[in-house]
């Protein structure tokens, strides 16, 4: 299934993604972040923004009810569907109105697309396509992050942010954090190195915490209570004043 969100973006995720260093990022983002997975099988997923080469990695993936990619920039050959998918083969969507039922979908994951839209839409449209036990999957460039500033990579373009910001906009939208991670704290251009030096210069970096990691990824479910009005307290009964007055002998 291919859908085709948002405008284009000025760096081809897709070129990037087909190099070696492409490749070696995608790997490391799996690696870190692998822990993070929600179970899929028997599920139906959907990657928005350019989430096809990590889908592709992520185990389990095959045994998904179906699973739908939505692209970005251009159209694109999604992931096959799974058994018994039926769903249209190319759509173009505003980013805050999915072609997709209330409550119809299991898992969302998004790769190079927050950074690229109005965030809250674009959430609470994806808030209304969650079904009510479906988890978000956000991986977004971090503001403070040397990624975010290296423009030879999709990371380095659109709107970072900062883990506070991320978190009052995932508080916004209704969404509530389950699990969250950093990964990429290895420098931009230590990713052309082999993946294994890779992998243990991005762990030491990791120490660093948050603030200085190249993407935010979280994982957050729907926060069915936030969006409910608070009852106010019941008033005591106003009872009409009576007045006692002395009888006349």
């Amino acid at each position: 299934m291919d859908v085709r969100a948002l405008p284009p973006r000025p760096v081809d995720a897709a070129a990037f993604y087909s190099t070696r260093r492409g490749h070696r990022v995608n790997a490391h983002l799996a690696d870190r972040l692998a822990p993070l997975l929600p179970p899929v099988a028997g599920r139906r997923v959907l990657g928005l923004g350019f989430a096809a080469p990590f889908l592709h990695r992520w185990r389990g993936i095959e045994t998904a009810a179906w699973t739908a990619t939505a692209r970005l920039d251009s159209p694109i050959t999604g992931l096959p569907p799974g058994p018994g998918a039926a769903w249209p083969r190319d759509c173009v969507v505003s980013p805050d109105r999915l072609p997709f039922d209330d409550l119809t979908l299991d898992v969302v994951m998004v790769l190079h697309g927050l950074e690229f839209v109005p965030g809250a839409p674009f959430l609470r449209a994806i808030w209304k396509a969650l079904a009510d036990d479906g988890h978000l999957m956000l991986i977004v460039p971090n503001r403070t992050g040397l990624w975010a500033h290296d423009d030879s990579t999709p990371f380095g373009h659109g709107q970072p942010y900062s883990a506070g910001q991320l978190d009052r906009l995932l508080k916004r939208s209704l969404f509530a954090t389950e699990r969250q991670r950093h990964a990429l704290s290895l420098p931009p251009l230590a990713a052309r190195i082999g993946r294994r030096a890779g992998r243990w210069i991005d762990r030491a970096a990791s120490c660093t915490g948050r603030h200085f990691c190249g993407v935010h990824a979280v994982v957050a479910r729907k926060d069915m209570y936030a969006g409910l009005p608070l009852q106010a307290d019941k008033a005591p009964p106003v009872l009409s004043r009576q007045v006692m007055e002395p009888g006349v002998i």
